[in-house]
């Protein structure tokens, strides 16, 4: 019933006040690129050469930022930061715009949900050891971040009102997500999660929800298709962006012993490829045996040896391989290197699982920290505390709505409005949890997990946590109220 009436309703219109916080967060954000510049990363020069390992969606945004430079004679890198900035300005005013519109008219709630965000960009500009904000980086997570948000915000109004619009800008988000980094296919895992829950269990539309899961699969295809046809106008060749069989491949290795699993290579090429990357590796002390024991010492031991192992031993040994043994082009050369990668990878895949179980649990863990605070063992202990008092409030939430609501449905108003405030709160919540859950799940599973690919909802919990506290001292008021009246 109370998802049938706020599809009924439009929520209030855009007041002087929050024009005001629209133009302190563009301030706010515009001011790294006007301090710093465009901050020039490892990965950037990737980005910028269109380089064939590389997602489609951020090297066209930067032709596209060149394109501009040529007209208005400006840094076409600097138009590539202002830019990300001003998106990054609207999406942590899109946090508090739709906090305040579902928590009564809460303008501390929506203060605090755009301070997360703003504290998000302060900690990478001037606690992290990287020393600038993301906003302003030529990486994809200049756009990222700032689409995720708005991603988890199109989503959260999707299940609230039901309202088409917002479908359409979900699935939108989504393909721009998943064509600027394929980590962001987990938008597509969030969404299935929460429509089958929307959907499925508590609404109990089937059809519904099978249309919701096609329309999933249909993003999937269509960011395969633009995939294919960047490549297609930039090369010539019908073809996806190579690289992808890399990442799970330096796990494989680092969790491998030699002697244990050379057996399992069938080819004889592949074989002799695997012995000597396994040897360099070895000899660099790269390999899981050589990690300190404890979650800390082996997840920051595999996040030093990723790179070294991919960049600095996979990519000569098999593409000096590939040079030696065949005359390709580009796009020949890339298609065997991921024909190599991935043999490699299938063969490893049946090694013991211990090993490799205990790195992924590792990482897993860490990068659910990093998802909230910083890895380390403080911060550790901080991070199960936050996760267990966010499931337990969520749990009590749950218990207080169900009594809030009678079955009979004589409902007062005041019980009805906590309820969907309640509603609210776990709806965000779910979204948020369902994001950080499965992007450590992923980035755990095929890379290490650093700040960079974790912190996409670090903010977005920490607004879920103040919603959580509101409503946890609105059933306290409630359920004084009901006991002093009964008293009366």
């Amino acid at each position: 019933m109370l998802y049938m009436e706020r599809n009924k309703k439009d929520f209030r219109k855009t007041d002087k006040w929050e024009y005001a916080l629209l133009g302190g967060c563009i301030a706010f954000y515009l001011l790294f690129p006007l301090v710093d510049g465009p901050v020039w990363c490892v990965d950037s020069a990737g980005y910028v050469s269109m380089h064939i390992t590389r997602e489609p969606l951020y090297p066209v945004f930067l032709a596209l930022c060149r394109g501009i430079a040529g007209l208005c004679g400006m840094d076409a890198l600097m138009i590539a930061a202002l830019l990300q900035s001003l998106l990054a300005a609207a999406a942590a005013w899109s946090v508090g715009w739709i906090v305040r519109r579902v928590k009564q008219d809460s303008r501390i709630l929506q203060i605090l949900a755009v301070v997360f965000q703003f504290a998000v960009t302060l900690l990478c500009r001037f606690a992290a050891r990287r020393g600038s904000a993301y906003t302003d980086s030529i990486l994809t997570e200049g756009l990222g971040f700032s689409l995720f948000v708005l991603f988890s915000v199109s989503l959260f109004l999707l299940v609230w009102t039901g309202k088409r619009r917002y479908l359409c800008r979900t699935l939108l988000l989504s393909f721009l997500l998943v064509s600027l980094r394929k980590q962001m296919m987990i938008t597509l895992i969030v969404m299935g999660i929460v429509f089958l829950w929307h959907e499925l269990i508590r609404n109990r539309r089937k059809w519904r929800c099978l249309c919701l899961i096609a329309m999933i699969f249909g993003v999937l295809f269509a960011s395969k298709l633009f995939d294919r046809c960047y490549q297609y106008s930039v090369r010539g060749v019908w073809m996806e962006h190579s690289g992808n069989s890399m990442g799970i491949l330096c796990t494989l290795l680092y969790s491998s012993d030699v002697e244990r699993d050379e057996g399992l290579f069938e080819e004889e090429i592949t074989r002799q490829l695997y012995r000597e990357i396994m040897s360099q590796a070895e000899e660099q002390q790269l390999l899981y045996r050589y990690a300190e024991p404890g979650w800390l010492s082996v997840s920051s031991h595999y996040a030093d040896s990723y790179d070294a192992i991919g960049y600095g031993i996979i990519n000569p040994v098999v593409e000096g391989y590939i040079a030696e043994q065949f005359r390709y082009d580009e796009a020949e050369a890339a298609m065997k290197y991921d024909e190599i990668c991935g043999a490699m990878s299938h063969a490893l895949f049946r090694q013991p699982w211990m090993p490799l179980l205990q790195v992924y649990c590792y990482n897993l863990w860490k990068g659910l920290v990093n998802s909230i605070a910083r890895a380390g063992r403080l911060l550790g202990l901080y991070a199960v505390t936050a996760y267990l008092a966010v499931g337990a409030a969520v749990c009590w939430l749950l218990w207080q709505r169900g009594k809030l609501t009678r079955p009979d449905g004589q409902t007062s108003e005041t019980c009805r409005a906590l309820a969907e405030q309640i509603d609210a709160t776990l709806y965000f919540t779910l979204i948020v949890m369902a994001g950080i859950v499965v992007n450590a799940l992923v980035v755990g599973l095929i890379i290490f997990a650093q700040p960079r690919y974790m912190l996409y909802g670090m903010g977005l919990f920490y607004t879920a946590c103040s919603m959580i506290v509101y409503d946890l001292a609105a059933c306290l008021r409630h359920r004084h109220s009901v006991h002093t009246g009964e008293q009366e």
